[in-house]
């Protein structure tokens, strides 16, 4: 539409600027307005940005020696030049910077290098620094602006030239230049060679004879270098003629009906070569598609001939129309429904109500050159201006973050995880070097020392501080060294043992300090004038122990209280230990830690000890917390700190516990790009894998948060290509979580891909059923077997009926199972009993974390090289009590819920497997029972008896647990530490070997070997040929993201040659004339077609559905590698 107009009978010319348009008009020749002024003036005008009606007021104006018939524009430097062609055959260049500027003198150069009125001048596209001109006589000039305007021929006078009415260069080669005249010939000049190349001469019309009219425009083609166009002001020829030059004997087509009368001016848009201007003595401006030869579009007309017209080349978005009813319009394009273009060099402000040109499509600078868009998996589809193709690649936008997760699934699948987390924790990151711990079997001694706190330092501190060791104690640690190897001798030669006397008896201090009379209390005072030791021994002969120990108390005689209580009433003892607490908390810092650990209640110490000593409460829970109580006790720890804003600390604690939905939550918190991203799912990747966690995946969903991680990873590794990563990472986003809005839509794309077959894991622990005793397997089974859940252990103890232990039989949590799989006390006074013999009894299942768990006495270590003569290996005998009568047991350590000692009863009494963490291995033996003690009906035990196993008979089967025993399935855990069991000793696996050869067929093998192929058939060989063939080519061509495929493929497809070597292939003469086809349609690259006979081969043969599979992964690969 119409922006502005100038009121001037002008020459105009667009400036080279794309933003802030700038015009420069001159007066033109052969007119006159209402004033019959002879001046010649050029002036510049600069588009206005209001919707004002008004004509432009010029910018700058000066004054010319003559009227204009040519005006041009060139950007040489900054604004550029402008030169006009006056009608006395002068040529004057002015500055524009000084015209802008207002500078009395803007003109560059004058020349009168013409004698006649010049008709033809424009810059060279190429080098603007050329101008040529062209005038009366034939006279062309090429002037060179930089170099003094300089100027010379093209090449000899042509004879074909007469008065030059237009020029124009070529828009590909800079060197072509072509002039019209009124004679009716274009001359085409080579530069280069300073010659004329070739003519072309304008067809007469009808009914004119051989005369030719004048040519009074001609325009380049802008796209093609031997096109273009010319037209003539005869009113008897109004078309425009399109000229190819590889044939230049006649228009190669004409442009009519356009115009009724002679054609003034052309203009050809250098931005799309579809669109071509002319205006005419008719009043018209019209608008062609050279190549289809229909009017796209028109001008309103005018009331006078329009004698010019022009693109802004530079925004061809603009456009003008001179004619000779005194106006200069300006013009925009725009649709045919009037309505703005969205376009980037429109300017912001028209009149909406002024005309415009309207066209019925868009211009092709409007047109995008290329486009791009991203399609789900990494596939890119994009097009161009090179040709009507839309191409479809493989993009990975996120290499690196492809290959680490690749990396990361390869870690896992391998059980690797642990040698991850050692890389990660060498940078010196805390959380990685607490996550290194948890794969440790003494998990918890080691995170100990990691907090800081050495238990050999502690001990060699208060060996300094504790008075020297006496000869009597020197001898006891002798005699427990000895203990440990009952047979050692301190000479080589055993012999001497006979030869020398037995070494004296040690003296025992409390013999020697309780030998010799003494007086119990003294006679002559009486009960009144009695202290408080003579009151507490007439207590104590009176038998009254409460009142002796409560007098005891008074006296602060703590340790006299400790020891008197056991012999009173049942609660005197915690009574004296509650007031021992009482009065001694206020006195000493441990007293109370003494108490949480005396109570088994920890809380106490987590709940209220200073945060500043955080380590130190979490290196108490490491040491005395049992079973599920260490995970919940480390969890509010944490909480504890998280809500003091010590993220960090609270982040270690929370890994101890196997918490993930805490720790998840705090590292989501650091998540920000896609980087972050696969550092948090790597790091619950390998702390899940620390703990063995399993997720229940019901509600509420306490991991929602880290689901929601995982459907923007899987997003993300989905773009890359990792199909098969992505599914499982979806899998592991409960079945029910409807949260994430993502999560539907990505299950469905990824079901509709052929990578991998999508396939739900299930959720949460795995319950299976229990199963009827089976026949004993080969002696690899136990080494193999999987830990099983506690509840599961009991089951199959009650089943087989196991070991009787010492201690009443309690739910306790995991890690307190004690080992059965080697007597767990030295004989004398207590053994486990055995089994009648002839009587089968298996061995029990292990525990869980057997590692980590104390096993009791370990039994002396089995030698195969003893000699044949030498005595058997027994057991050293216990010492038996001098005294028949039972006294109670001594108390071997000053805290009885120590690590060396079974959790106290309110501690033991926890029901369920642990909620996560890990257990303590202080490879410490279990306290004895108390001497004297033996369960009922037990055969007598002597010392030396060492029991011998139990011999099985073949084939003999264990008989099933009753149904009413059958406990119910055991619940989910949120996170164990798991070790494999110990190995088996070789001489039950030999034995159990040996059992179970006789019960157990032996498999039959293949054939011939795997990869053999000497012995296919003949009808086979062309298809293995062919399809290993294209296995090659898949292997050496696929991109990193068809891997995996590929590996499934070949895996798949070794597996069906190895059946075909084998002649195992049922229905040959079906199946091999299909095998053929889909190799035929592979090598034709008629893929489809190959997929279809696949599906075929499945439905005629169903057990090859899972060889066959590797086919069409193997197509599925191969059509996407260029030919």
């Amino acid at each position: 539409m119409v922006y502005q107009f100038i009121e001037r009978t002008a020459i105009p010319a667009w400036g080279p600027q794309q933003s802030q348009p700038l015009i420069a008009a001159g007066t033109v020749a052969g007119a006159m307005d209402a004033t019959f002024s002879n001046t010649s003036t050029l002036e510049l005008f600069q588009l206005s940005s209001d919707d004002s009606d008004k004509s432009l007021e010029s910018l700058s104006k000066v004054e010319a020696n003559a009227r204009f018939q040519r005006l041009a524009w060139s950007a040489s430097s900054g604004p550029g030049v402008i030169a006009g062609g006056l009608e006395n055959g002068d040529i004057t260049v002015w500055d524009a910077r000084k015209l802008l500027d207002h500078d009395d003198a803007p003109v560059v150069h004058t020349s009168s290098a013409h004698t006649g009125s010049v008709g033809g001048l424009e810059f060279n596209p190429f080098a603007p620094n050329l101008m040529a001109s062209g005038s009366a006589n034939g006279e062309v000039f090429i002037w060179d602006i930089v170099s003094d305007f300089k100027s010379y021929s093209p090449g000899p006078r042509s004879q074909r030239l007469d008065l030059v009415t237009d020029l124009c260069w070529n828009n590909q080669v800079q060197h072509i230049l072509a002039t019209a005249s009124n004679s009716g010939s274009l001359v085409v000049w080579d530069l280069r060679s300073r010659r004329e190349v070739i003519s072309l001469g304008s067809v007469g019309a009808i009914g004119q004879g051989s005369s030719r009219p004048g040519i009074s425009a001609a325009e380049w083609n802008p796209q093609s270098a031997t096109q273009l166009v010319t037209a003539s002001s005869d009113d008897s020829s109004p078309v425009v003629m399109l000229w190819d030059l590889r044939n230049a004997q006649a228009p190669s087509s004409t442009l009519a009906g356009g115009h009724q009368r002679g054609i003034l001016s052309l203009s050809w848009c250098r931005k799309d070569s579809g669109l071509l201007l002319s205006s005419g003595k008719d009043n018209r401006t019209v608008c062609w598609n050279p190549e289809s030869g229909a009017i796209v579009g028109e001008l309103p007309p005018s009331s006078n001939w329009v004698y010019d017209v022009q693109w802004n080349q530079a925004n061809p978005n603009l456009l003008s129309g001179a004619s000779f009813d005194g106006r200069i319009s300006l013009y925009s394009l725009s649709r045919e429904s009037d309505s703005p273009v969205d376009d980037p060099f429109a300017p912001r402000a028209s009149t909406p109500f002024a005309p415009s040109l309207s066209l019925k499509s868009p211009p092709k600078w409007l047109a995008r050159p290329c486009g791009a868009s991203f399609g789900f998996g990494g596939q890119l589809v994009h097009f161009n201006q090179t040709g009507p193709l839309v191409s479809i690649s493989e993009f990975v936008s996120e290499p690196e973050l492809a290959q680490q997760a690749q990396r990361l699934e390869d870690v896992l699948e391998g059980g690797r995880a642990a040698e991850l987390c050692g890389e990660r924790a060498q940078g010196g990151e805390r959380e990685w070097q607490v996550l290194q711990i948890l794969f440790e079997e003494d998990a918890r001694d080691k995170l100990v020392r990691f907090l800081g706190f050495d238990k050999d330092q502690v001990k060699a501190r208060i060996k300094d501080l504790v008075k020297p060791t006496t000869p009597i104690e020197e001898k006891k640690e002798a005699e427990e060294e000895e203990e440990e190897n009952p047979f050692a001798s301190s000479s080589a030669d055993g012999d001497d043992f006979f030869d020398k006397p037995p070494p004296p008896q040690a003296v025992d201090d409390l013999a020697v300090a309780f030998s010799g009379a003494f007086r119990i209390y003294d006679k002559s005072k009486d009960i009144g004038s009695e202290d408080a030791d003579g009151l507490i021994t007439r207590a104590i002969l009176l038998g009254d122990v409460e009142a002796a120990v409560t007098l005891c108390m008074e006296q602060e005689l703590f340790a006299d209280a400790l020891i008197l209580a056991p012999y009173g009433s049942p609660d005197l003892a915690a009574r004296v230990q509650k007031e021992y607490f009482a009065k001694r908390a206020q006195q000493a810092a441990y007293v109370r830690l003494l108490h949480a650990i005396v109570s088994g209640d920890l809380s106490d110490i987590v709940s209220n000890a200073d945060l500043s000593e955080w380590d130190e409460v979490l290196a108490l829970l490491c040491t005395y917390a049992q079973g599920d109580q260490f995970s919940a006790l480390c969890e509010a720890l944490g909480q504890r700190l998280l809500r003091e804003g010590e993220g960090g600390n609270a982040v270690v604690c929370f890994l101890a516990s196997g918490n993930l939905d805490k720790v998840a939550g705090i590292w989501i918190e650091d998540k920000k790009d896609v980087r972050t991203l696969h550092e948090l799912v790597e790091r619950v990747a390998v702390f899940r894998s620390a703990v063995q966690f399993v997720d229940s995946g019901v509600e509420p969903f306490l991991l929602a948060p880290l689901y929601d991680c995982y459907v923007e990873y899987a997003g993300v590794l989905a773009a890359q290509g990792l199909f098969d990563i992505a599914a499982k990472y979806l899998d592991r986003v409960p079945a029910d979580y409807q949260a994430s809005a993502a999560l539907p839509v990505l299950r469905n794309r990824l079901a509709l891909t052929d990578i991998t077959p999508w396939t739900v894991v299930p959720i949460g622990p795995i319950q299976q059923p229990i199963q009827p005793a089976q026949p004993v397997q080969p002696a690899q089974q136990p080494v193999q077997q999987l830990v099983q859940p506690p509840v599961q252990q009991q089951q199959q103890q009650q089943m087989y009926g196991a070991y009787p232990t010492a201690y009443p039989t309690t739910t306790m949590p995991a890690a307190q199972h004690y080992s059965t799989a080697q007597p767990a006390y030295p004989s004398g006074g207590f053994a486990p009993a055995y089994q009648q013999p002839g009587v089968f009894q298996p061995p029990p299942p292990q525990p869980l974390n057997p590692a980590s768990i104390p096993t009791g006495f370990t039994p002396p270590p089995r030698r195969d090289d003893v000699p044949w003569n030498d005595p058997p290996m027994m057991a050293k005998a216990a010492k038996r009590p001098s005294q028949a009568v039972a006294k109670p047991s001594a108390i071997v350590s000053p805290f009885p819920n120590g690590r060396d000692t079974p959790p106290p009863a309110q501690m033991a009494q926890t029901v369920g497997p642990p909620r996560g963490g890990f257990v303590p291995n202080t490879g410490k033996s279990l306290p004895p029972p108390p001497p004297g003690f033996a369960p009922p009906s037990q055969p007598p035990v002597h010392p030396g008896f060492v029991p011998q196993p139990m011999q099985m008979q073949p084939g003999f089967v264990p008989q099933p647990m009753p149904a009413h025993q059958q406990q119910a399935p055991p619940q989910s855990m949120r996170g164990q530490i798991v070790s494999a069991p110990p190995p088996a000793r070789p001489d039950a696996v030999a034995s159990a070997a040996a059992i179970a050869a006789a019960a157990v067929p032996k498999a039959a093998g293949p054939k011939y070997p795997s990869g053999d192929r000497s012995h296919l058939p003949e009808e086979w060989k062309p298809t293995v040929a062919g399809l290993m063939g294209h296995l090659a080519r898949a292997k050496q061509f696929a991109a990193p993201g068809q891997k995996r495929m590929v590996e499934d493929a070949e895996r798949r497809l070794l597996a069906l040659f190895d059946s075909m070597n084998c002649d195992e292939v049922k229905g040959k003469e079906k199946l091999v004339p299909l095998f053929e086809g889909v190799v035929q349609n592979i090598d034709a690259r008629h893929f489809a077609a190959a997929l279809n006979v696949q599906a075929e081969i499945m439905a005629v043969s169903p057990e090859l559905t899972s060889s066959v599979v590797g086919v069409k992964h193997l197509v599925n690969v191969l059509k996407t590698l260029p030919m």
